[in-house]
Formats: structure tokens, C-alpha cells, sequence
């Protein structure tokens, strides 16, 4: 019989935040472009909202790469938390 292994939840509301912080900068993009502003100024934003956006991208990556692991994990060891510590480590070390 297999055992489903308990779910590797994101940090739902952290997450949520940055997503509609994300929301509220393409707002400001498209207000920016609809004034003509520089467009360095635009670049800057635009380098803003690809920064938050590769922040969420890790996030749910740490957060798949600790459900497939703790798939293969016997339950036993199964410690979501110090994996979890582990995984953003090693994302945040890639950055």
C-alpha cells in the first residue's frame, strides 16, 4: 500500500503578498508607458517586477522539489520543516 506523504505547503500568504505587490507594479508599468515616461525609468520597473516574479518562481520551485522529495522519503522521515530550510538555502545560494 502506498502512503501519500503530507503536502509541502507554500507560504501561502507571503506568497500572495508578493503576487499582488507584482500586480500592483505592472499597474505602474502600464500608467508609465501611457505617460511616456523615459524609458530608463520604465527598464528600471520592469527589472523591479522580474526580480519580485523570479522570488515567487523559487518559492514554488523550493516548494515542488520538497513534495517530490518527500514522495520518496519513507514517512519516517519525513521532517517538512528542516527540508524545507535546506531547500531555501540551496535556492537562495543559487540566486
Amino acid at each position: 500500500m502506498s502512503i501519500k506523504p503530507p503536502p509541502i505547503h507554500l507560504k501561502e500568504e507571503d506568497l500572495l503578498h508578493r503576487l499582488h505587490r507584482i500586480e500592483g507594479q505592472i499597474r505602474g508599468l502600464e500608467a508609465m508607458v501611457s505617460r511616456k515616461d523615459l524609458c530608463r525609468d520604465i527598464l528600471t520597473q520592469v527589472a523591479a517586477v522580474q526580480g519580485a516574479l523570479t522570488k515567487v518562481a523559487r518559492m514554488v520551485e523550493a516548494c515542488s522539489v520538497a513534495e517530490r522529495v518527500m514522495g520518496l522519503a519513507p514517512e519516517a522521515e519525513w521532517d517538512a520543516d528542516a527540508l524545507q530550510q535546506v531547500i531555501d538555502q540551496a535556492v537562495a545560494r543559487q540566486a
